[in-house]
């Protein structure tokens, strides 16, 4: 058996598509790779049963979908080759005893929980829509001194918003942070302590998400299962769940 890498990566787009809630992030990757830049795609075979789709960008970020050992077996052997430090790979739980055998470094993992939304489902919810900020590449540095140019490239196309406080300063952020022709994923949400348990987080993800849910899109929001608050939020919007997958880094 012999992996090789695909030199047209949108080839494997229609077998992405078949489940664009859990491929979200595959999708956007390579649909978008201009903004995301360094991405590579390694394959089976023309039926693309099992892959590795990875990016490179301090350390390396990969989605694994594969069940033969042996393929997981060259996906790994791909992997340590980068020669990077850091890795996160996201894949099923039922291949843990080879990622154990084949990239024993990743000894750390967790589980991450998908929830999905829909025009059917979802629950707007708009609290503190009055102090909601949406950020633009003017307005970026003033509200979000650290934003990467990545993360800039990303708001050109998707709502992120920001809520300030009467001082003006950004104290919780949440976005679309993927964004398919089918489906969108919820990222960079976060809230600073103090600020915590207000309904900031969901209000901000609310207002990311409900333009792209009345255009029909498909909404994906994705936690660590142990992270309690950030699954509440996706509860309380409608984001019901979807499906569990495993993270092992290092």
């Amino acid at each position: 058996m012999h992996i090789f890498k695909l030199a047209e990566k949108s080839v494997i787009l229609e077998r992405l598509y078949r489940d664009c809630v859990r491929y979200v992030e595959e999708i956007s990757l390579i649909e978008e790779e201009c903004i995301w830049q360094n991405v590579e795609v390694y394959v089976d075979n023309l039926n693309f049963e099992s892959f590795l789709v990875l990016r490179e960008h301090e350390g390396i970020s990969a989605y694994m979908t594969a069940e033969d050992p042996s393929y997981i077996q060259e996906f790994a052997d791909v992997l340590k080759a980068k020669g990077e430090s850091q890795i996160h790979l996201q894949t099923s739980a039922e291949v843990k005893p080879y990622i154990k055998r084949f990239l024993g470094g990743l000894s750390k993992t967790y589980t991450v929980r998908y929830g999905r939304a829909d025009m059917h489902t979802f629950r707007p919810h708009c609290l503190h829509k009055k102090r909601a900020v949406r950020l633009t590449p003017e307005n970026v540095k003033d509200l979000e001194p650290s934003a990467s140019s990545c993360f800039i490239a990303r708001i050109r196309t998707s709502p992120v918003y920001c809520y300030v406080d009467k001082n003006g300063r950004s104290v919780g952020i949440s976005g679309v942070g993927f964004l398919t022709k089918r489906s969108f994923a919820i990222s960079f949400t976060e809230t600073i302590p103090r600020y915590r348990g207000q309904g900031i987080a969901k209000c901000l993800t609310s207002m990311a998400s409900q333009p792209l849910i009345k255009m029909g899109r498909i909404g994906v929001y994705s936690a660590d299962v142990q992270n309690e608050p950030s699954t509440r939020v996706a509860k309380a919007l409608g984001f019901l769940p979807y499906m569990d997958l495993k993270c092992f880094h290092n």
